[in-house]
């Protein structure tokens, strides 16, 4: 099947909007600003919670996919009976694939519905993010209905122990994998030799620049779980406490390790000195980059094999000048480079994280000057429109 350059593009996405994946949503609006019409495909509702307000700026539609379809019900039967029609061993090789896993026939029968979106709407290229159940419906469906596939693996669907040897099987038969870390590139080479690897980076527009020093709260945005070392963040931030009386840390996050952390502050001692905000909206988390003294982000892997590639907050934080400490792990590097454009310390560190805290608490022109660096650095690596592009240059690459 072919389609016309100006067709549109369909993403297939686990849960769309969610509030932690702040990228996929500039993703697209950077895509929709160089006039590509998006279409998206989630395969779970909305989380309920705070909402971005750039998602009034989205143009694209939005459709829900049945979370467990049936052959029988009419919708479903219609759209893999003309995919059948039309490509009889296409079809009947991925049912024959699918037939006997309960959980492989669900995404088959999701992805026999993308399919049929696609060709009515005359798609040209599908995209998933995350190498989970998203990528294996959008493979499908691109198969399915003989449209190119590319999908953006990170840094959890690649190391997380439950998804890393998934990784060959869920991607096989996609054009091209993308994915945002010279890192995650060099690994996903090795685990995937014949597949195309691209480099994208995260786009970020630059915010307006920070002014002057900044002795606010030490701030850390992040999901409360395990790789994000919080908890060694509030040690050292306990090593701090005593000879700073007026120092203050900020967590901005929700997750499941919500309650063990609040026990380990107050523990401490240190109730009345950490705040736990909760899930906050990206012009709140903004706002919140702005007025503190810096960003600490003390990632590790967990043992599950969970990590991260390069955090949002990251490059958040960065694009506003925004000073920022963090863990000398995977893809990190590629942005914080330590003594330029912010301060790295090894993991589960807690006396060299809250180190390099004090060094820049202690010295407010260095981290004002650190931040403005890492501001130029997303400037010239990580442009929004830049990232754009580039990712049409990979669909267009796979689609010739």
């Amino acid at each position: 099947m072919t389609a016309p350059e100006n067709a549109p593009v369909l993403y297939v996405l686990k849960r769309f909007p969610r509030l932690s994946e702040t990228f996929i949503l500039r993703e697209i609006l950077a895509l929709e600003a160089r006039g590509e019409r998006v279409l998206i495909d989630s395969l779970l509702p909305p989380e309920e919670g705070p909402r971005h307000p750039e998602l009034d700026r989205l143009r694209a539609p939005v459709r829900l996919l049945p979370r467990h379809p049936r052959l029988r019900d009419r919708d479903v039967a219609r759209a893999h009976l003309r995919l059948a029609t039309r490509a009889p061993r296409r079809w009947l090789a991925l049912a024959g694939r699918a037939a006997g896993d309960p959980e492989a026939w669900r995404r088959f029968l999701q992805a026999g519905l993308v399919a049929g979106r696609l060709r009515q709407q005359a798609v040209r290229h599908v995209h998933a993010h995350f190498a989970t159940a998203a990528a294996v419906v959008a493979r499908d469906a691109g198969i399915l209905a003989g449209i190119p596939v590319t999908v953006t693996a990170h840094a959890k669907d690649v190391f997380h122990e439950e998804n890393a040897p998934l990784l060959p099987r869920r991607l096989r038969g996609v054009d091209a994998v993308v994915t945002v870390t010279d890192h995650n590139a060099a690994h996903l080479r090795e685990v995937l030799p014949r597949t195309r690897v691209h480099v994208v980076r995260n786009g970020m527009a630059l915010s307006e620049p920070r002014t002057g020093t900044k002795a606010g709260p030490v701030l850390c945005v992040s999901r409360l779980v395990p790789k994000k070392g919080i908890d060694t963040l509030l040690t050292a931030f306990g090593l701090l406490a005593g000879d700073r009386p007026e120092l203050e840390l900020e967590l901005i996050g929700g997750g499941p390790l919500d309650g063990s952390l609040r026990h380990q502050a107050r523990e401490m001692g240190l109730a009345d000195r950490v705040y736990f905000r909760g899930s906050l909206s990206s012009a709140e988390v903004r706002m919140a980059l702005y007025r503190c003294a810096m960003l600490a982000l003390p990632c590790r892997v967990d043992e599950s094999g969970d990590r991260d590639g390069l955090p949002t907050v990251l490059l958040e934080a960065l694009a506003c000048g925004t000073p920022v400490v963090t863990t000398r792990i995977l893809g990190l590097p590629e942005l914080v480079r330590d003594g330029e454009t912010g301060l790295l310390v090894a993991p589960d560190d807690p006396p060299g994280l809250a180190a390099a805290i004090a060094a820049l608490l202690d010295d407010p022109t260095r981290a004002a000057a650190l931040g403005a660096a890492g501001r130029a650095l997303v400037a010239q690596l990580h442009d929004q429109d830049r990232s754009a592009t580039q990712l049409q240059h990979v669909w267009q690459e796979v689609g010739r």
